[in-house]
């Protein structure tokens, strides 16, 4: 719906376009004719004749009167043409800067989704390795406890038996040659003791966290809405200038899971 300056100025614009003259010329030849007089005074019925001013004083007056209404009225509108040009250039601006900056920020927020993704995928598997892990760990102990015992047993078999046959060579009618590599038996041990030794510092040292720490996005408060009046403006209209509205605006941050811990762990910790 059109204002009344938007109407007027219209009209002024239309009258321009069709070349008819504004009514202060249309009135110039009364104004010769009629001349106006600024120092008129008020009169009452009974001063008509002596002292009001004739029709021809009181039209000079109305045609004064209009022209200067209708010279600041012509200046209004020619303000607001200027005004409403740059606004018009501002929003131009306004809309390649919006269209430029959609593009960035709609390529972040997919950015971010796809980083809270990964991480997730990438903490699932961090969390299952290290339980692997610690799993693995504690198969080791108890094979190197297991290795550890069977090469005493076979050291000490391996003892009885040279010390059998020592002790049967005057009676035995053949002996076959055997001697116990006690050099291979302190190298093995030496192994088995550094691997256990390795074990122990790692029981001993604080131990990970169950759960890897996962990524999420956050919602951030970027301000109030904007009004409603600003979806009325055309420009706004036109070029679809609101879609931010559907971007959520987000930050990432790091979740940190607590999980109870064992006595034991808390005592280490």
């Amino acid at each position: 719906m059109l204002s009344w300056r938007d109407g007027f100025c219209s009209r002024l614009k239309q009258q321009n376009q069709d070349g008819r003259q504004p009514s202060g010329h249309r009135q110039t030849h009364r104004k010769q004719r009629c001349r106006a007089t600024a120092d008129v005074p008020l009169c009452s019925d009974d001063d008509s004749v002596s002292k009001c001013p004739s029709g021809c004083r009181l039209q000079g007056l109305i045609s004064q009167t209009e022209n200067k209404v209708e010279r600041s009225l012509r200046k209004v509108c020619k303000t607001a043409k200027m005004y409403e040009d740059a606004a018009e250039k501002s929003m131009t601006a306004m809309t390649h800067i919006y269209s430029h900056n959609r593009r960035v920020i709609v390529n972040r927020h997919v950015s971010e989704l796809q980083l809270v993704e990964h991480s997730e995928g990438l903490a699932r598997n961090l969390t299952s390795l290290r339980r692997r892990s610690s799993r693995l760990s504690l198969q080791l102990q108890q094979l190197s406890a297991s290795v550890q015992k069977q090469m005493e047993e076979t050291y000490r078999t391996e003892v009885d038996i040279d010390m059998k046959l020592r002790a049967c060579y005057g009676s035995c009618r053949l002996v076959l040659p055997f001697s116990v590599d006690h050099f291979i038996y302190q190298t093995l041990r030496a192994d088995v003791e550094q691997l256990d030794e390795t074990l122990s510092r790692r029981r001993k040292a604080a131990p990970p966290p169950r759960d890897v720490p996962r990524m999420k996005l956050q919602p951030v408060d970027v301000g109030p809405a904007p009004p409603p009046e600003y979806r009325t403006i055309p420009a706004v209209r036109r070029e679809l200038l609101t879609q931010f509205e559907d971007i959520g605006q987000n930050r990432v941050v790091v979740e940190e899971l607590l999980e109870a811990l064992h006595p034991a762990e808390l005592r280490q910790v």
